[in-house]
């Protein structure tokens, strides 16, 4: 070979060995990055399945019901196949739902009570309503004895399904259904230190006994008849929201009970003129009596310049623009003042117009606050679940929803609140048989200024026993239209010797 080729091949051969050469240290770095890059991925796939499993618990724990509950599951179907709709029934008792068999053999949904209980209860037809619908999973599970089940599934007969009991009681339901006569409105009349909703009237009302035969002209009446207005109902307060400004009056002024005003009837603040019921003039009141007396003028002159946005947040630990948790189907109070509100819209908010807004079932809730010491009760309607053969399979609980006031405030409203039926406009509760405290309300909702007229109290006042919420559409004064209505509920109660 000669000595040219020779020393080109050792060029090669030392070019091909620094090809081959790697730093160790570029070497361990790289090997450091697909480690990370592994460990990434690993930390990733490891997350996912965490967050399935967690996702998986949290729909079996306590999204499954409602999801299989739904109206719109056709799963439903196949539960219905093999179950017999399990019945409502009232805590007295009595049945309120129960499936039958009909001339022609067929199962047939039938409801005792027809229209008294027709939106609280529901319906199993037409997209279903009320605690047929909230409880439909329920109904349609069978927990019988299993030799039972075994044989039925056996001879290819149904089960039947388990029982919902709740806190109803037909009585005060009756009370409060014939007390509203053929007006429109709601009635809802709840425990306070419980939470338990004993009646709950919606109307103008419908038979769900015949659901089928009528949907078309509920869906096409303008009446809003198939909505459960004590719960989906919105209407201004009117002077009932006065027991929440002067809730919040109280708390920027430790001086409160020192206030006075001078009424004449009519004052402007801020712009705008405001004037009492029916032009009354009121002359000098304090803070008990500008309640007791619902006036107008007094409450536009201490309330006009709170603070926005503490009154907002006093607003919303009483349920204003938050979901309340209900068995049946309910939409939000609206309360949508801001710190940067316009100080021109507070006279009409603070006593209860402009654009707030409540339902019957949240103001029955501001007055359970008062009544409890300043503790909201969850509310609900299911007692328990029994099966076919009288076993208890589940028990719902009273439990605490929210501290809402603490117990000072309360007191002291409850005090004031007290005036309203002794010395004001709720004087139409005022008996021996028992104490009341509470505030009318007279919440104007057209051009014209007619009005719904409104009732929230408790009765037992030292010791509360039970809470009454009522709205009258169109009724006027709330003292002389929803205050009865009220005591008839009330009547009921202590008639039947439902109290403590």
């Amino acid at each position: 070979m000669s000595l040219w080729k020779k020393n080109k091949k050792n060029e090669t051969e030392k070019l091909e060995d620094m090809l081959q050469y790697e730093d160790p240290k570029q070497s361990v770095r790289k090997k450091k990055k697909a480690n990370t890059q592994i460990l990434q991925i690993t930390y990733l796939v490891v997350l996912l399945f965490l967050g399935l499993i967690i996702y998986m618990v949290k729909f079996t724990m306590f999204d499954s019901s409602s999801v299989i509950s739904n109206a719109y599951n056709k799963r439903q179907n196949s539960f219905s196949e093999k179950v017999i709709r399990g019945k409502i029934i009232s805590s007295n008792g009595k049945v309120l739902a129960q499936t039958v068999m009909n001339s022609d053999g067929n199962e047939e949904r039938e409801y005792p009570y027809g229209r008294m209980f027709a939106h609280v209860v529901g319906f199993d037809k037409k997209g279903m309503s009320g605690l047929e619908s909230s409880y439909n999973y329920q109904l349609l599970t069978s927990n019988s004895n299993l030799f039972m089940q075994i044989r039925n599934s056996l001879t290819g007969d149904k089960n039947t399904g388990d029982d919902l009991y709740t806190t109803l009681d037909t009585r005060i339901q009756k009370a409060a259904y014939e007390a509203l006569g053929d007006r429109k409105g709601a009635v809802i009349a709840i425990e306070p230190d419980t939470g338990r909703i004993l009646a709950m009237v919606s109307k103008p009302d419908f038979d769900p006994n015949n659901i089928e035969d009528v949907w078309a002209s509920l869906n096409e009446s303008s009446e809003s008849v198939l909505l459960n207005r004590a719960t989906q109902g919105l209407y201004a307060p009117g002077s009932t929201f006065k027991v929440v400004t002067a809730l919040e009056y109280m708390r920027e002024h430790s001086d409160y009970q020192n206030f006075s005003y001078q009424c004449t009837s009519t004052i402007i603040k801020n712009s705008n003129k405001v004037s009492c019921y029916h032009g009354t003039a009121h002359g000098r009141v304090n803070l008990t009596q500008a309640i007791a007396k619902s006036c107008n003028t007094a409450f536009v002159e201490l309330g006009s310049d709170l603070n926005r946005k503490k009154f907002r947040v006093l607003a919303e630990d009483l349920l204003f623009n938050q979901k309340i948790p209900v068995d049946v189907a309910s939409k939000k109070s609206s309360f949508v003042v801001t710190k940067s509100t316009d100080r021109s819209l507070m006279p009409q908010t603070v006593i209860g117009q402009g654009n707030t807004q409540i339902t019957p079932l949240n103001n029955a809730l501001i007055m359970c606050a008062i009544a409890n010491k300043g503790v909201i009760m969850k509310p609900y309607l299911a007692d328990h679940i029994e099966n076919y053969n009288g076993g208890t399979i589940k028990q719902y609980e009273t439990s605490e929803y929210k501290k809402a006031l603490n117990e000072e405030e309360a007191d002291a409203m409850k005090e004031m609140l007290k005036a309203v039926v002794t010395d004001g406009t709720g004087s139409a509760l005022n008996t021996s048989a028992y104490t009341v405290a509470g505030k009318t309300g007279s919440a104007e909702y057209n051009s014209a200024k007619d009005s719904h007229a409104w009732f929230i109290g408790m009765s037992n006042v030292e010791d509360p026993d039970l809470v009454v919420s009522v709205i009258v559409e169109g009724g006027g004064s709330g003292g002389a239209a929803a205050a009865p209505v009220a005591k008839k509920v009330f009547d009921s109660y202590y008639n039947n010797g439902l109290n403590h």
